[in-house]
């Protein structure tokens, strides 16, 4: 019998202050996530950055890294049915496509740091054409501005979050930034 070696997670920490204009949410929480070891940084900020644009006091970690069943991001209403499905980089298609026919009301986020892996799984979910296609948003963040929190970023981090027209503007541990988050149709 062959044993696994099974890596530890390193535990990842944004305190998070975040006052969303736009939504009319405002919210003090820490977030706590792991990484693992063999999961890149950009992808677990996009996990973070995806806590700041989506907001939901029921959104919690869902161990897309490890589980070929779960997405990265995930809440669910107070019946218990899936409210936001959150992908950070390019997702396993067939995840996507089966929580997208076990749902009609939930939202469907596909977060992305690189234009083209954007591109790449917009031409894979039109090459598909899963039910409920409407219910896919599909966003990417500008590389220079995730270039600059992996070169800000730490295990323990503050973060000051204001979303207003759009726009993100970030205060982490002192250093400042803005963003707008692009959204990339899929028609």
């Amino acid at each position: 019998m062959q044993v696994l070696a099974v890596s530890t997670p390193f535990r990842c920490q944004i305190r998070l202050s975040l006052s969303d204009l736009d939504r009319g949410v405002y919210a003090q929480r820490t977030v706590a996530m792991a990484q693992f070891p063999d999961e890149p940084d950009q992808h677990v900020l996009l996990r973070f950055l995806a806590w700041v644009w989506f907001y939901d006091e029921l959104l919690r970690d869902g161990q897309g890294w490890l589980d070929q069943n779960q997405p990265d991001l995930l809440a669910l209403d107070l019946t218990g049915q899936l409210a936001l499905w959150i992908e950070c980089g390019l997702p396993p298609l067939k995840r996507l496509c089966k929580a997208l026919g076990r749902s009609k009301t939930a939202r469907f986020i596909a977060l992305f740091a690189d234009p083209s892996e954007a591109q790449t799984f917009r031409k894979q979910v039109l090459a598909e054409r899963p039910r409920h296609l409407e219910l896919i948003e599909v966003y990417c963040v500008d590389p220079a501005f995730v270039g600059w929190l992996e070169g800000h970023g730490r295990r323990n981090m503050d973060w000051s979050a204001t979303l207003s027209d759009g726009t993100l503007y970030l205060d982490c541990d002192g250093h400042t930034e803005q963003c707008v988050l692009e959204r990339i149709a899929l028609q």
